[in-house]
């Protein structure tokens, strides 16, 4: 027992000296660091306020509207098919009305397959035009933090309370929507 309470007595002693030892250089490190410089910026704010963002949207809500224009269409076709279907129930024989019946339904599953699709190409368009506003930015924040000297740069929803001065999101967005107020919103080739 005697043995045990002067090993962790020394292991103890030990662990004091490596702290005080290391306890010096630590604080000289430090102090070569230059203070931090603090820049905030709202990225959701800026990006949603921007011209490119209005006008990805805008051209989004064109190609909602030609998809569901093109799904609803599909859509009355199936309908019109239906009725005709419960129309020569009566008419077919039960093998004839059984295939009809999965005819009919293989037309509603490449509807089904379709709009899924054309919701994934919606997607994969938006996605990639985004990408384009969130590159550029990037580098305008970027370039802000340069220019005033940030060392770091903090998104406003990390931030509970901080001083207006440290806010860079009006100029970040002044800053985007003059270097870019449209992107293309390309849509993949249908799969």
């Amino acid at each position: 027992m005697m043995k045990f309470a002067s090993m962790r007595a020394a292991i103890a002693a030990l662990a004091i000296g490596v702290a005080v030892a290391t306890g010096g250089a630590a604080p000289v490190a430090a102090q070569t660091l230059p203070p931090p410089v603090i820049m905030i910026v709202d990225i959701q704010g800026v990006q949603q306020g921007s011209k490119a963002f209005k006008n990805i949207q805008a051209q989004m809500q064109t190609h909602r509207q030609s998809f569901q224009k093109e799904i609803g269409d599909q859509e009355a076709q199936l309908r019109n098919a239906e009725q005709e279907l419960q129309r020569q129930r009566t008419i077919l024989s039960p093998e004839a009305f059984g295939q009809k019946q999965r005819e009919f339904q293989e037309r509603v599953n490449n509807v089904q397959r379709n709009a899924q699709s054309r919701r994934r190409q919606l997607e994969e368009g938006f996605n990639e035009a985004m990408q384009q506003v969130q590159r550029q930015l990037l580098q305008v924040v970027g370039k802000l933090a340069e220019e005033r000297g940030a060392t770091i740069v903090l998104p406003k929803t990390l931030v509970v309370l901080v001083d207006k001065r440290f806010d860079a999101s009006d100029e970040a967005l002044k800053r985007l929507d003059a270097a870019i107020t449209q992107v293309s919103v390309k849509l993949p080739a249908k799969k």
